[in-house]
């Protein structure tokens, strides 16, 4: 409303003008006021109807030669109306529109090119408004396409994040719970012959619960908040906390030795986090999957990397059937740009073998 309001107040200025300063010298009253009446309604149709008022404005030109006051008439609404055709029309109709606006130029000096020295100056102001017109649509465009790349880029990092919470709540969840059936189904078994047994095996149990409930606490505390309070959070798990892992797996019934060679000192948190989670997610396939009673970590701290190796002697398996697990710790190796080897070893058993490079900055 606002714009309507003030193209009708331009409009009504312009006609004033134009009639008092050049209608009103006509010999043909009616065919003054009828022209510049018609050029001024161009100005507010520009708005929507570009090629309507481009018409309009054109037709007036096209009587300059009665006299060429209707050239400067028509020139200000027919260069507005070029304007407006090159920023909302896609080139090649505007391309069109200002070709044949340049017939105004033309005709005004007819008949028999009698004033041709009009031709040159009508001609530029026009290509200039058109001009204008196309440097403003491109403006406008990649301003939206650089609004559509930061929404692309936005999504795509909501995707990453869905994607790491994900494979994060993937390790709680099934680790724990793999840890509470073991333990559960050797209470069932030994609850009545041994309830002292089937007593340890309800606390490895409740212990169990209590930190993977902590943990996914912490990673729906993410999904809530934007910036989560630290205060309400655990502290993310590293391979300082390999003991309790052990731990929980030797309560599964897999008995782990770790070994661990050098400096772990300086090691970034999301690097020990994915190096934790990896060593997390190949017990948790020795306890479901590998169907055997002991299991070797090793973890050995470089200078330019952490190296991960993680064996098994169960039954094996084929690398080709991926869960979950071995995609996520796949994604984490290559998000730090490493290497990971995972199958079967020769003469039965699984291995693991990770090495995840550190940044430059954290390796010197």
């Amino acid at each position: 409303m606002r714009w309507l309001l003030l193209d009708g107040l331009a409009a009504a200025a312009f006609e004033l003008f134009a009639f008092g300063i050049l209608g009103a010298r006509e010999s043909n009253p009616a065919l003054a006021v009828a022209a510049t009446a018609l050029a001024a309604a161009t100005v507010p149709a520009a708005r929507r109807w570009p090629l309507a008022a481009a018409a309009g404005a054109l037709a007036v030109f096209w009587l300059s030669p009665i006299s060429s006051r209707y050239a400067w008439i028509a020139l200000v609404p027919l260069a507005y109306a070029l304007l407006r055709c090159a920023e909302r029309h896609r080139p090649a109709v505007a391309a069109v529109a200002l070709a044949a606006a340049l017939t105004g130029p033309v005709a005004s000096a007819l008949p028999s090119l009698r004033r041709p020295g009009g031709i040159v100056p009508f001609a530029l102001v026009l290509a200039v408004a058109w001009t204008v017109g196309v440097a403003l649509r491109q403006r406008r465009r990649y301003g939206e396409e650089l609004v559509g790349h930061e929404g692309q880029r936005a999504a795509d990092r909501a995707a990453r994040e869905r994607a790491r919470i994900a494979r994060e709540l993937h390790d709680v969840v099934a680790h724990g719970m793999t840890v509470m059936t073991v333990q559960a189904t050797y209470g069932r078994l030994v609850v009545q012959d041994r309830p002292a047994e089937a007593a340890a095996a309800l606390v490895a149990i409740e212990t169990t619960g209590r930190q993977s409930l902590a943990e996914l606490r912490r990673l729906l505390g993410v999904l809530r908040t934007a910036e989560p309070d630290p205060a309400d959070d655990d502290p993310a798990p590293g391979l300082a906390d390999l003991p309790r892992l052990v731990a929980h797996t030797e309560r599964a019934g897999v008995r782990v030795d770790v070994a661990v060679t050098g400096d772990p000192a300086g090691l970034s948190p999301g690097l020990d986090l994915s190096a934790y989670r990896i060593v997390q997610e190949a017990l948790t396939n020795v306890v479901r999957h590998a169907g055997t009673g002991t299991a070797r970590v090793t973890v050995e701290h470089r200078p330019d990397a952490v190296v991960l190796d993680i064996v098994d002697g169960g039954r094996g398996g084929d690398v080709r059937q991926e869960g979950h697990g071995l995609t996520g710790m796949r994604e984490r190796v290559a998000l730090y740009g490493g290497t990971l080897m995972a199958g079967p070893v020769p003469g039965g058993g699984f291995r693991v073998h990770a090495t995840l490079p550190k940044p430059a900055d954290e390796a010197s």
